[in-house]
């Protein structure tokens, strides 16, 4: 197949870029989705901020349901609303033996990154009153709450001091004995206890919440990983897990994104009695399902309105492809047909998902334009 003509896919159906597909990291203001209350979601969390709890939710549904775009939605339409300092982690690949110091070191910490937490501290520093070494080390250690913690931040006084060394220990990289000593601590983080270790992620948004006003949102998402994770290991998740969850905690809120078809085939630490969803109770455990069949055509209609390109002659366009095609046109889906459109959602049934849909509808349109068509009709939905 040819394309006979020098238009581009874009130009020849009025879009503004070539594809429907969504990313919820740049698309998040697309969130097509009626069935899922997103400003209710939000006002929860409001009511968890202004109650001086940390928000604690749990989203799951199918593969490409919109897990990660409603987390998107939800943290922009929050942080308009209070401040906030928003990370999405993407859980990282976990194997059998994988323990929740993985997590910590390849997942989280990465994330959060060296010039968001040392910056941090650094700031910390300039909010307490400067005074000899040892009235100035406790001040620090009450402005931090912790000791190991105020002992190693207390090294960026000194201007011979490599801030990566700090960075290094926080992230949970093993040290020589020599680095540990400059850092004035006994022991790296490599192999501290998971509560140790969920304790540090905690003191960060504490720290923040002190220094810059803002709660430290951590969005943990691809959680389905964790299936892969063995018998021997999943217990140091569920301690790390327990104290970030707790609902005593209330330094940093935390968002799961978790895939699953049904809420009994969630990894073993969310399930319904796990240490996780104990925590939380039913009403903080949302769930984002297939697109209900009535609301698949507000979908659609709103993922083309998004992606139009405002500068296209859409009355021509659409004059254009009727002369093509005996099929019904509707402006609002151009290029589908009506008939087209049935004919995709029928095609799905069983998988009416935002990623599906977007996905099937760049399939066509994409096969329509190569086939020189000024519209997307059924015969071309395969």
């Amino acid at each position: 197949m040819t394309i006979p003509n020098e238009k581009s896919l874009e130009q020849a159906f009025g879009l503004a870029r070539p594809n429907f597909i969504l990313d919820p990291a740049v698309d998040s203001e697309c969130f097509a989705r009626r069935d899922i209350n997103v400003i209710a979601i939000v006002e929860g969390l409001q009511i968890d901020l202004v109650t001086q709890l940390a928000p604690k939710r749990l989203l799951w549904g199918p593969y490409g349901g919109g897990k990660t775009h409603t987390l998107y939605r939800t943290l922009n339409e929050l942080g308009k609303l209070t401040s906030v300092q928003a990370v999405r982690v993407e859980c990282p690949d976990l194997s059998k033996r994988s323990v929740f110091n993985d997590l910590y070191r390849d997942g989280i910490m990465p994330v959060l990154g060296e010039e968001t937490v040392v910056g941090l501290l650094e700031r910390a520093i300039e909010k307490v009153p400067v005074a000899r070494r040892e009235e100035y080390l406790r001040r620090l250690r009450e402005f931090l709450g912790d000791e190991p913690l105020s002992k190693a931040v207390a090294q960026l006084m000194n201007p011979n001091f490599e801030r990566l060394r700090l960075w290094a220990w926080l992230s949970g990289v093993p040290l020589s004995r020599g680095e540990l000593s400059d850092l004035g601590q006994t022991q790296d983080l490599a192999s501290a206890e998971p509560a140790r270790l969920a304790e540090m992620v905690v003191l960060i948004g504490k720290v923040m919440r002190k220094v810059d006003g803002k709660t430290l949102v951590l969005c943990l998402d691809e959680m389905e990983r964790m299936k892969a994770v063995g018998q021997d290991s999943i217990a140091t998740f569920a301690t790390g897990f327990t104290r970030l969850m707790d609902p005593n905690q209330r330094d940093v809120a935390v968002l799961l994104g978790c895939s699953a078809a049904l809420f009994d085939d969630m990894p073993d630490i969310f399930g319904r009695n796990g240490p996780v969803v104990s925590r939380l109770g039913s009403q903080a455990t949302i769930e984002v399902p297939h697109i209900p069949d009535p609301d698949v055509d507000g979908f659609i209609r709103q993922v083309i309105g998004y992606i139009r390109d405002k500068r296209a002659n859409l009355e021509k366009l659409v004059s254009e492809a009727r002369k093509s095609t005996k099929e019904k046109l509707d402006p609002q889906f151009f290029p589908f047909t009506v008939e087209a459109l049935q004919s995709m959602k029928s095609r799905l049934s069983r998988d009416m998902t935002p990623r599906e849909i977007t996905i099937a509808m760049t399939q066509t349109a994409g096969r329509a334009h190569l086939m020189g068509r000024g519209c997307v009709a059924s015969d071309l939905i395969s």
